[in-house]
């Protein structure tokens, strides 16, 4: 009679295992404390749980050549896999948002800066980022971004103040809304955006499944949002 291997720690699917949400939560939490040490401590938890995955995968792969892709035991061992993966994903977030230096604020004005993510917790590039309002109008004053290669994004307002009154500018409400590169609406807040003046915002956005648009962008960012190509000559 032929006897299946186990696979450690998960030889059937674990029903009490956190959600991504319940993880994204937990990590975030260390934010909170966060300190110089902090970032180099979150990285050596990153490698401990990538040497974890790396292990979950071999096993799979294992099992798999001796019981099949459709073994229970199989799909158990690529699940938990899967769930080292995004735990790991999860923990390379919460990294970079610890090593992320603060930019210069100005003192009249303020600082959005963060990172976008796919569903799959991979940094979504090339995107614009930008604010609108209520309205879902564009608030051009405040500007715009483009995420680079790791997904981070950064809209520095330097403010401005009225000569007469002294007063720095009062902003509507703010929602962020990204767009793709076809410059269609893949994200819009749900949650109003509120600056603090002279100091920084960090927001960590993940896109949700399939980053469907969502509706029409504000009729000015389509031509900051769409890359412009050379004419043939």
């Amino acid at each position: 009679m032929k006897t299946k291997p186990k696979v450690p720690g998960n030889s059937a699917p674990d029903s009490t295992a956190p959600r991504a949400s319940q993880l994204r939560d937990g990590l975030a939490a260390t934010l909170a404390s966060a300190d110089s040490g902090t970032a180099q401590t979150v990285q050596n938890l990153k490698l401990v749980h990538q040497a974890r995955v790396s292990q979950l995968n071999r096993t799979a792969a294992t099992l798999k050549k001796q019981l099949g892709p459709d073994d229970p035991t199989v799909k158990a061992a690529e699940a938990a896999a899967k769930a080292g993966s995004l735990k790991v994903a999860h923990i390379t977030a919460i990294h970079q948002q610890i090593a992320t230096p603060t930019p210069e604020v100005s003192s009249t004005g303020w600082a959005l800066q963060g990172r976008v993510y796919s569903s799959t917790l991979h940094p979504a590039t090339a995107l614009t980022v930008f604010l609108v309002d209520a309205q879902h109008a564009w608030q051009r004053q405040y500007g715009f971004a483009y995420t680079d290669s790791n997904g981070y994004f950064l809209i520095n307002y330097p403010g401005s103040t009225d000569p007469a009154s002294g007063a720095t500018d009062s902003a509507p409400q703010l929602f962020l809304e990204i767009v793709n590169k076809s410059a269609k609406p893949i994200y819009l807040s749900t949650e109003p955006f509120q600056p603090t003046q002279g100091s920084t915002t960090y927001k960590t956005i993940t896109l949700p499944a399939g980053e469907h648009p969502i509706g029409d962008p504000p009729p000015e960012i389509r031509v900051i949002a769409i890359p412009t190509t050379k004419r043939k000559r």
